[in-house]
């Protein structure tokens, strides 16, 4: 996938503006930046949810505004913020959901191995059988992210997938992602914590403003000038010791 020279207008405002993005198939994409400084916006455009004022953004050197909604579902998954269910459904009914793209397909046969397989990879396994609206908040999110992941789709879109999660759980999100990647998918996905992107990204967008302010590796993007700058408040970036990635700090 690929986005160019992308500007997106919400309520008459501009919240992108002239984004240029690749979105390269066997990495991790982490998108970072201050509240509002369009991640979410951003991710949306590319899953096609959200409409352009310009520019263009292909899929498979299509324009994706060209792809129909059952063949977009086929193609990318999309972990949203907000996770709501109006009905009792169990955590494995909810999971299920992720295959109905691929009824009466050929793939269906992998359903239940896929299911199974999303399920172990998000640790929830061990309650299947419960009502997804008895769960806690970190529950849902991984349920959710294993809803996506059953999808089985060759772009993954992750929005703040880590926000409700303890540490375990945070890393073990990131470690399915990196996978993903490593087994030759595009993975995008929206992070607060740069520790995570550093650890875990091929690339990292820096937002600020609606505009990409940097686009690079975590070595090359997540230095202290720019952090500080786009963030507006005082960072120190260090290496670790003993994996030499970077690790960054706000200064107290």
């Amino acid at each position: 996938m690929r986005m160019e020279d992308v500007t997106v207008e919400l309520g008459g405002k501009r919240v992108l503006a002239g984004i240029q993005l690749p979105v390269l198939a066997g990495e991790v994409l982490a998108l970072v930046g201050p509240n509002g400084a369009g991640k979410s916006t951003l991710l949306a455009a590319l899953a096609g949810d959200a409409p352009l004022k310009s520019g263009r953004i292909e899929m498979a050197g299509r324009a994706l505004g060209d792809w129909a909604p059952d063949e977009l579902a086929l193609r990318r998954a999309v972990l949203l913020q907000q996770q709501s269910l109006s009905f009792p459904f169990s955590v494995l009914d909810v999971v299920r959901m992720g295959r109905a793209p691929w009824s009466n397909t050929a793939a269906a046969e992998k359903d239940d191995e896929l299911v199974a397989a999303a399920m172990a990879d998000t640790d929830v396994s061990k309650f299947a059988l419960r009502k997804f609206s008895a769960l806690s908040g970190g529950e849902k999110a991984r349920v959710a992210l294993a809803r996506v992941l059953a999808q089985d789709t060759a772009v993954l879109m992750l929005d703040e997938p880590t926000a409700a999660l303890d540490l375990r759980h945070q890393e073990l999100v990131l470690q399915v992602a990196r996978r993903r990647a490593e087994s030759g998918n595009a993975v995008v996905v929206v992070l607060h914590d740069l520790n995570l992107a550093a650890g875990y990204a091929d690339k990292v967008a820096v937002l600020e403003d609606g505009k990409l302010a940097a686009l690079g590796t975590p070595g090359d993007v997540l230095e202290a000038e720019l952090l500080s700058r786009v963030y507006s408040y005082a960072i120190d970036v260090m290496a670790h010791p003993a994996t030499g990635r970077s690790i960054i700090l706000p200064r107290r």
